[in-house]
């Protein structure tokens, strides 16, 4: 049963340093892993099959898998996020995308951030617009995923020295004290709790029919993380 606890790094009380230096350890980890490599094809030919120009990449983080995803997919991607974590990075909340903002939507690994409701108003929204969307999630709400993300505090411990730009504060939190280890580990039990299953997402679109959905679970090569995805782009008329 998904259950909606809340993520240290959401709260509006977190110290900016130390959400950037966990979002910047998610970044470095999933391009590392090139945990998302499986969803490019799917992605770039819902792309394709939209005529979209761009992505508006929605809780962009500190850029998530687009190091390793963008010339894949091979269209100009635009981030947003509500804590925008660099100069490149629009201030957007996905609840409430501005019209001008055209393009492919995608959300990786921030969708179980929303409860029921808004998750499927985001999907609302996007069909509304007639704009294409996909939500990728890491890992599943399951045992295996669940004790791997448990381990993220020693993930922490011994990537934090390799992932750039460099900065102090990432440091700091690191080791002195270990924030970002404890964070990292109980924000990512937390987000594996929160995760949609498949069936919870078929339930999220259902009744969005003028859409073509595809739900589905991937695995990176690398990773030891199986994955989910959601994938909606407008029917062929």
């Amino acid at each position: 049963m998904r259950v909606h606890l809340v993520e240290i790094h959401d709260l509006p009380s977190c110290p900016p340093s130390l959400r950037d230096a966990l979002t910047d350890f998610l970044a470095f980890t999933a391009n590392l892993a090139r945990a998302y490599d499986p969803v490019a094809p799917l992605l770039r030919r819902a792309v394709a099959r939209t005529g979209a120009y761009r992505i508006i990449d929605l809780c962009s983080g500190a850029g998530g898998p687009w190091r390793t995803l963008a010339t894949q997919v091979g269209v100009p991607v635009v981030f947003t996020d509500l804590y925008p974590h660099g100069h490149d990075v629009v201030r957007v909340d996905a609840r409430s995308v501005p019209a001008e903002l055209d393009g492919f939507r995608t959300v990786f690994t921030a969708f179980h951030h929303f409860r029921p409701a808004e998750a499927r108003a985001i999907l609302a929204d996007a069909v509304q617009r007639r704009q294409g969307i996909g939500v990728f999630e890491i890992a599943r709400r399951a045992p295996l995923e669940i004790g791997v993300v448990a381990l993220t505090w020693l993930g922490t411990l011994a990537a934090v020295p390799f992932i750039r730009p460099w900065r102090w504060s990432r440091l700091l939190w690191t080791y002195l004290p270990p924030a970002l280890p404890v964070v990292g580990t109980f924000d990512g039990i937390v987000s594996c709790l929160r995760t949609y299953s498949g069936r919870e997402l078929r339930g999220l679109v259902r009744g969005l029919d003028t859409y073509d959905w595809d739900i589905g679970d991937f695995r990176g090569r690398w990773s030891p993380l199986r994955g989910s995805y959601l994938i909606g782009v407008p029917k062929l008329s």
